[in-house]
């Protein structure tokens, strides 16, 4: 079973990696959408730098978007994070129905576990192992597509339950929920690295971006082709990348930490769940209490012959 988790290991590092050339991806049209969003000019008119702070379309102009191509590079870093943020809500969402799936069908498979008349025999449980553990039953509902290849709760069921030698102990299964619990953990927070890298990175990019737009707008003045009295607006919004930037990495900052939580709230659900429903029934749910009831059985039954000899033969001594 080492290989089987290995293997899930490295498909789930694929996933990750496939999801963030998804990010990447959208992020093209996720930019191009929000350079709409922003004026590319400043407000029109001779306004002093008073007046130009107190209107809301000098703050939604983006001039320096068009000022180089680090310009471009910004927008484009915005697309992707917001990419990522709609994407990762949407995977969350999926998490939590494929989780009440799951929920539900083992409802449904340990409700009808050893509920018949007779099954508090421990013969019962010798002839009806397989009604017992149910785990077949658990397995095919846990091999279901689309879920199987998008679902964390169906792949860890899978893994859990399945397994080609037989009926897995409950030792093996608790090593397993123990070692897949803590991939999904380090997995599914880890694949936050590359946005938290992007959005810390913004400021200083917003931060070039406005050196450069200034040297842009000082060199005309320095040469004295350009009044700066007349176009100090035009000074002062070359620091408006900086502020987008700054204002964009609290605002992905905030997506961030919300669903992050979520995140730990479903994956301490879905340990919860496997523990609740599946391990803590373990002690019916398993081969080794199979074979601890059968063997209790066959010694009670020759201890059961031994004694029969036994008052036979003192029957016989008496008569």
């Amino acid at each position: 079973m080492e290989y089987g988790i290995r293997r899930y290991e490295s498909t789930q590092r694929l996933w990750w990696f496939a999801f963030l050339l998804m990010c990447l991806a959208a992020g093209f049209p996720f930019s191009a959408q929000l350079r709409s969003a922003f004026s590319p000019s400043l407000p029109h008119g001779s306004l002093k730098p008073q007046e130009a702070l107190q209107r809301v379309d000098f703050w939604l102009s983006a001039p320096w978007a068009n000022q180089g191509l680090l310009g471009l590079v910004i927008f484009y870093l915005f697309g992707v994070l917001c990419a990522c943020l709609m994407l990762r809500a949407l995977w969350l969402l999926v998490q939590v129905w494929g989780t009440f799936l799951v929920a539900r069908s083992l409802r449904r498979h340990v409700k009808s576990d050893a509920s018949g008349k007779n099954s508090g025999r421990a013969d019962w449980f010798e002839d009806n192992a397989p009604h017992v553990l149910s785990l077949m039953a658990l397995a095919r509902d846990a091999s279901r597509l689309p879920w199987s290849l998008f679902s964390l709760a169906h792949k860890r069921l899978r893994l859990l339950v399945f397994d080609g030698r037989g009926t897995p102990s409950s030792n093996e299964m608790v090593h397993r929920e123990q070692r897949l619990e803590g991939l999904d953990w380090h997995l599914v927070l880890s694949s936050w690295d590359a946005f938290r890298s992007i959005s810390r990175a913004l400021p200083l990019l917003g931060f070039v971006q406005s050196c450069w737009v200034f040297y842009l707008w000082l060199q005309p003045v320095i040469d004295g082709a350009l009044d700066a009295a007349s176009n100090a607006v035009v000074g002062i919004a070359s620091l408006l990348a900086l502020v987008h930037t700054v204002a964009a990495t609290l605002v992905f900052g905030l997506g961030f930490g919300f669903l992050s939580r979520l995140e730990r709230l479903y994956l301490s659900r879905l340990d919860g769940l496997f523990y609740d429903q599946l391990l803590s029934r373990m002690p019916l749910h398993n081969a080794d209490t199979l074979v601890i009831l059968k063997t209790l059985s066959t010694y009670f039954r020759k201890l059961q012959e031994r004694i029969k000899r036994l008052e036979e033969a003192l029957l016989q001594d008496r008569l």
